[in-house]
């Protein structure tokens, strides 16, 4: 017998049939014991034979219901539960509430000749939805005894924004271009080099940066400010708006940074509200939409110095000033969105609209790429 978790239960009981095949046999007993008549042993044990059948039967069906949990699925998926018994489960009937912010919807079914069935449970929104117990109500072949079968997944149907595809026209990178840009007389191989370091190899010695600085100088392994994204989600901003507009800064967050991370870049994903997002490897796809799942849009509630990633200068919405100490990717609600940005040069500035929302013109910083994202359809155009 399979070793049960503790979250499993199971019962069994005897049917009308049963019940009526036990006091049968039990009179019998009486009545041969009673009348001195041998003979009436025979169908008392004939009874009692086939109730301790079907309990027998009963016992061993007790562990052997699995259930598959979806795992993460993205929104607007069909995401489905298998259920998986065996033979002898066969036409046995199962039942389960649907997961989702109102649990009232019931399912229900009968599982297959093989003992298996597939439980669809809709398209759910973004978040994660604690999946209900599964129970499973098989009949011995004898019909006598009833087993209830309760199986907790102990899991979460985990529903991760939409990804959608984004060109690589779009996030061409104005990290080189910010740079320049604020400091116009640095050497372009300065960044490229560092101090000769005991263990380094002299093929990596760059002669002509030494003899500049009368130093031992060497190329850099690479190059920090082409080969990391930092990737800033402006949750602050939306801690006031409803669910469907935070939904949507979801999926342009994580479309963006799945695109980042499909090119061999290390991508850093900050806050600028309370976090919730968990460090993953974005280049998983499972590991993104799990994260992004819990992203939750929450003002800070307390200081947290200047070495976090939110610097809003002003609660007030209309007076806040965004400022950032390296270029980066700030996506935020165009609704949302301060009428002043104070963004490091090379920064791309993605506001995130809805699909009926009219254009809007904001007035970007010095060398400050600004996208319009529509939701569900990627970056649409560049406003100025």
């Amino acid at each position: 017998m399979a070793a049960r978790r503790p979250a499993d239960r199971s019962k069994a009981r005897p049917t009308a049939r049963g019940i009526v095949l036990l006091l049968a046999g039990a009179l019998l007993l009486v009545a041969a014991y009673w009348e001195r008549q041998a003979v009436l042993l025979v169908p008392a044990a004939l009874c009692l034979s086939i109730v301790l059948l079907g309990a027998w039967w009963a016992v061993g069906a007790v562990g052997s219901v699995r259930l598959g949990v979806p795992g993460v699925v993205e929104e607007g998926a069909d995401a489905s539960l298998r259920i998986a018994g065996e033979r002898r489960h066969a036409g046995a009937r199962w039942s389960t509430w649907a997961p989702g912010p109102e649990r009232y919807l019931l399912l229900e079914g009968e599982l297959d000749g093989e003992g298996r069935d597939t439980v669809r449970l809709g398209d759910h929104p973004r978040g994660r939805w604690r999946l209900a117990p599964v129970s499973v109500t098989a009949l011995d072949p004898f019909r006598v005894m009833r087993t209830t079968r309760t199986v907790d997944p102990l899991a979460s149907l985990v529903v991760g924004p939409e990804v959608l595809p984004i060109a690589s026209s779009a996030l061409r990178s104005n990290r080189e271009e910010g740079r320049l840009a604020q400091s116009r007389t640095a050497d372009n191989v300065d960044a490229m080099v560092r101090e000769w370091r005991p263990g380094d190899p002299q093929r990596r010695v760059h002669w002509r940066q030494s003899a500049k600085r009368g130093q031992l100088m060497v190329r850099q392994e690479a190059n920090p400010s082409s080969d990391e994204d930092l990737v800033v989600v402006d949750t602050a901003a939306a801690a006031g708006a409803d669910r469907e507009a935070q939904d949507r800064l979801a999926r342009a967050a994580c479309s963006i940074v799945r695109a980042l991370a499909g090119q061999e870049r290390t991508v850093v994903v900050q806050e600028t509200g309370e976090p919730s997002i968990p460090r993953a490897d974005w280049r998983d796809l499972q590991a993104a939409l799990a994260a992004f799942a819990s992203m939750e849009c929450e003002a800070l509630t307390e200081d947290r110095g200047p070495g976090r990633a939110s610097a809003l200068g002003s609660p007030r919405r209309s007076e806040r000033t965004s400022a950032f100490s390296s270029t980066a990717h700030v996506i935020a609600l165009e609704e949302s969105a301060p009428e002043t940005w104070t963004l490091t040069p090379g920064t791309t500035l993605w506001l995130v609209a809805a699909r009926d929302a009219p254009p809007r013109r904001i007035a970007p910083g010095s060398r400050v790429r600004i996208q319009r994202w529509i939701d569900r359809v990627g970056p649409v155009r560049e406003l100025s």
